[in-house]
């Protein structure tokens, strides 16, 4: 019986969580189309996404490149490239830098979420970035002309947005 419990509190908790999750990414997306209502005509990099997060967004930018390492360089849509590569070493110009989740994967490693922040900033001159593990100080500190937002789940700050919209 103990376990069928266990099982049924789990399933629940599981089906929470996913539902919060959604909740939350749908409000990231509003967020999102708030700061860049013109992202139909925008020229995108995401520094270390996936084109599947793109093919799911609700919101279509004119192009967008997604740099990443260990993937295959491939179009997927015309208007979706996968481009296979160091997102810190990627050099281009574009109108919007996306970067979700990378400064991240650079946890604890000071001198490259620097460097991860001068790649969004000179990439174009508008960007968004989520980062979980860093404080909104730091942020502020790479971002320092950027709009600043925190994701909270249950009331504890689980990430922050740093967007300059303009």
């Amino acid at each position: 019986m103990g376990g069928k419990v266990r099982g049924a509190v789990a399933a629940v908790s599981r089906q929470f969580v996913a539902q919060f999750d959604a909740a939350t990414r749908a409000r990231r997306w509003e967020l999102f189309r708030e700061a860049f209502p013109d992202i139909g005509a925008l020229r995108v990099v995401d520094l270390g996404g996936s084109a599947e997060f793109w093919l799911h967004a609700p919101v279509r930018p004119a192009h967008v490149d997604v740099v990443a390492q260990g993937v295959q360089a491939r179009r997927v849509l015309p208007w979706l490239d996968v481009v296979a590569g160091d997102p810190v070493g990627h050099e281009g110009k574009y109108d919007l830098a996306v970067c979700d989740g990378l400064l991240d994967a650079s946890r604890g490693v000071v001198d490259e979420r620097a460097s991860v922040a001068w790649v969004v900033r000179n990439a174009a001159p508008r960007y968004w970035v989520r980062a979980g593990s860093a404080s909104g100080r730091q942020l502020g500190q790479w971002f320092p002309d950027a709009v600043f937002r925190r994701e909270r789940r249950a009331g504890v700050t689980v990430s922050w947005i740093a967007a300059k919209p303009r």
